[in-house]
C-alpha cells in the first residue's frame, strides 16, 4: 500500500498469544477501511511459532521481532516508529474489534479535533462492561471508595463511583480522565509531539501516564461507545503471572512519583507504598494458596504411599513396624527427603507450571527424583532392610503423581456434567468440523442441541445433521434470545465477530459460555480431525 494512502496504522504488541492475535487479525480483516490501514506486530520475543503462524496466513502484515522482551510501552513506540498512517492504533493482541470499528475512529477525530484519545466501548466475554474502558485519574479518595467497596455499593454516584467513572450512561461519548491501553486511538503526529510512551513504565500505567501528558498539552480524551470491542484481559500478562504483578505494583510507584508534585490530588508517597505493600500481600497469599493444591496432594500422595510400603515390606518379613520403635526418626527423616527430591525436582522441571507441564516431563521428573533418592539411600546402612521398600514406593509415587494429573480433568469434567448439566446448546457453523463437533455433543447427555446458525448469508437449508437450521448469522441476535442458549459453540472460519460483539452488546443472555473451534481444523478432511474436537474458551 502506498504510504500516502496509509489513514491508520495499527501497532499490536505480541507476546506467546498467537493463537489470539490470529483472531484480532481476522476481526480486522471484516472491518471497515482495512484496505487503508497497516498492520504492525512487535513480537516481545515470544519465543514460539508466533511468526509462523501469523504471516503465514496474514501477509499483508508487518512483523518486528524482538530478540529480548523490552515491555509494553517501549514496544509499542518500537512499532509507532514504522507506521506511516495519519492515526495511530494501539490495540492489544487479545481483543476482537467490531464492522465498523476503524471508520469511527477516522470519523471521530474528523469531527473532533480538539480530541487527542479516543478509547471504544469494551466489552467482557459476557458482553459485560470492561469497567477499565474508562477511569479517572488516581486520588487517595477514590482509591479510598473503591477498596472500600463503596463505589461497588453506589455505581452511580459521582462522589463514590469516580474510578471507573460508572455513574456515567455507558452508551453516550464522555470526555474522560483516561481510558484503557487494550485499545488507544490517536493521531501520529500528536503521538510523536508528547514523544509516545513512557519507557519507564514496563508492562502497566504507561496507558495512563499517555492520557495525562496529553491533557497536559490541551488536548482532551474521549470514551466512544459508537463502536464496541471485546478485550479478553491478561492473556499476555498470564504468560508470565510474577513478572507482571512486579510491574503491576511497579507502575503504581513510578506513576505517584511522577505526577505528585503537578497533581496534589495524588497519593502521597507514603500512602502508596503502604497500599502496594498491602496489596502485593493480600495477592502473594492469594497465589499461593491457588497454586498449593498441587504441592499438598504430591505431599500427601507421597508420605501415604511410603508409609504404606514400608509398612508392607515388614509385615511381610514378619517384623514390628519401625514406625512404633527407635527407627521412627530415621524413617521420617526419609519422608522429608523424599518429598524434598520429588517436590524439588517438580519444582525445577516446571510440573507445576501450567505452560510446562506435560505427562512426559512429571514422569520423567518423578524418574529423576527416584533416582537421586534410592541413590541416596543406598549409602545409609541404618536403611539396608527399608531399601526395596524405598525403591518400589518412589516408582509407584512416580505413577501416582502423573496418574492424579491426567484422571483428575476428566474426573472434574464428568462430576460437573453430573452436577450442571450443559444446558441449550447452539452451534454457528456448517460443514466437517461443525458435523464433528455436533456427534460429540451428543454424546452429552446434559445437553440438548437447539438447533444450528448457519455462517452464510445468501442461503441455508432447512435442517444439518438432523437438527433445524435457525437463521444465518445475522438472526444471532434473535436466537441468543428466543432459545435460552447456554453454550453457544463456534465453529466455522467465516467472518462472526462483528455478529457475535453486537449481540453481546444488546443482549443480555445469563450465564452464557461461547467457544470456539482453533482456526487451524479448518479445511481439514474428516478422516483427519481429532476424535473429539478441541475448544478455545471465550467465556473467562
Amino acid at each position: 500500500m502506498a504510504a500516502n494512502n496509509v489513514l491508520i496504522s495499527i501497532v499490536i504488541v505480541n507476546f506467546k498469544v498467537a493463537d489470539y492475535l490470529k483472531r484480532t487479525l481476522l476481526s480486522l480483516r471484516e472491518a471497515d477501511l482495512y484496505d487503508r490501514a497497516e498492520v504492525i506486530i512487535v513480537d516481545n520475543a515470544s519465543h514460539d511459532d508466533s511468526k509462523s503462524l501469523v504471516t503465514g496466513e496474514f501477509p499483508e502484515v508487518t512483523w518486528v521481532g524482538l530478540k529480548n522482551n523490552i515491555g509494553f510501552g517501549k514496544a509499542c513506540n518500537v512499532g509507532a516508529k514504522s507506521g506511516r498512517g495519519a492515526y495511530l492504533l494501539f490495540l492489544n493482541p487479545d481483543t476482537l474489534v467490531s464492522k465498523n470499528t476503524l471508520r469511527v475512529c477516522a470519523d471521530f477525530f474528523e469531527s473532533h479535533p480538539e480530541a487527542g484519545v479516543m478509547g471504544p466501548k469494551i466489552l467482557n466475554a459476557d458482553g459485560s462492561l470492561q469497567a477499565a474502558c474508562r477511569r479517572s485519574f488516581p486520588s487517595p479518595l477514590v482509591a479510598f471508595f473503591r477498596f472500600a467497596g463503596l463505589s461497588r455499593l453506589f455505581p452511580r454516584s459521582r462522589l463514590f463511583g469516580r474510578y471507573n467513572l460508572t455513574y456515567l450512561d455507558p452508551e453516550a461519548i464522555s470526555e474522560v480522565d483516561a481510558v484503557s491501553g487494550s485499545f488507544m486511538v490517536m493521531p501520529a503526529r500528536l503521538f510523536h509531539e508528547v514523544n509516545g510512551f513512557d519507557e519507564t513504565f514496563f508492562m502497566y500505567g504507561e496507558d495512563l501516564d499517555l492520557c495525562c501528558r496529553i491533557r497536559e498539552k490541551g488536548y482532551s480524551v474521549w470514551y466512544n461507545p459508537a463502536t464496541k470491542i471485546i478485550h479478553f484481559k491478561g492473556k499476555s500478562a498470564a504468560k508470565q503471572t510474577w513478572k507482571s504483578r512486579k510491574a503491576f505494583y511497579e507502575a503504581m510507584m513510578i506513576f505517584s512519583r511522577k505526577y505528585k508534585h503537578t497533581h496534589s490530588s495524588f497519593f502521597p508517597g507514603w500512602l502508596i507504598l503502604v497500599g502496594i505493600i498491602v496489596q502485593a500481600g493480600i495477592n502473594f497469599v492469594g497465589s499461593i494458596l491457588k497454586t498449593s493444591t498441587a504441592f499438598f496432594i504430591d505431599v500427601l500422595f507421597i508420605n501415604a504411599i511410603l508409609w504404606g510400603g514400608v509398612t508392607a515390606w515388614f509385615g511381610y518379613l514378619s517384623m514390628a513396624s519401625p514406625y512404633a520403635g527407635r527407627g521412627m526418626a530415621h524413617l521420617l527423616l526419609m519422608h522429608a527427603l523424599l518429598t524434598l527430591s520429588f517436590i524439588s525436582m517438580f519444582l525445577y522441571r516446571g510440573v507445576y507450571s501450567k505452560e510446562r507441564y506435560s505427562a512426559v516431563n512429571a514422569f520423567a521428573s518423578g524418574i529423576m527424583a527416584s533416582v537421586i533418592f534410592v541413590a541416596a539411600v543406598f549409602f545409609m546402612k541404618s536403611m539396608a532392610l527399608s531399601r526395596i521398600a524405598f525403591g518400589v514406593s518412589t516408582f509407584i509415587i512416580t505413577g501416582a503423581l502423573v496418574g492424579w494429573r491426567e484422571a483428575l480433568p476428566s474426573i472434574l469434567t464428568r462430576f460437573k456434567r453430573l452436577v450442571f448439566s450443559t444446558g441449550n446448546v447452539v452451534i454457528l457453523g456448517s460443514g466437517e468440523v461443525a458435523g464433528a463437533l455436533i456427534k460429540n455433543f451428543e454424546e452429552d447427555a446434559s445437553a440438548t442441541i437447539q438447533g444450528v446458525l448457519w455462517p452464510f448469508k445468501d442461503h441455508y437449508p432447512g435442517e444439518f445433521m438432523g437438527y433445524p437450521v435457525l437463521g444465518h448469522i445475522e438472526n444471532i441476535k434473535n436466537v441468543l434470545s428466543g432459545h435460552h442458549v447456554d453454550l453457544l459453540l463456534i465453529a466455522t472460519d467465516q467472518p462472526w465477530y462483528s455478529h457475535l460483539i453486537e449481540a453481546l452488546a444488546t443482549v443480555k443472555v445469563r450465564n452464557l459460555t461461547i467457544r470456539w473451534v482453533p482456526t487451524e481444523l479448518f479445511g481439514r478432511p474428516r478422516d483427519t480431525l481429532p476424535e473429539v474436537i478441541p475448544l478455545r474458551d471465550f467465556s473467562l
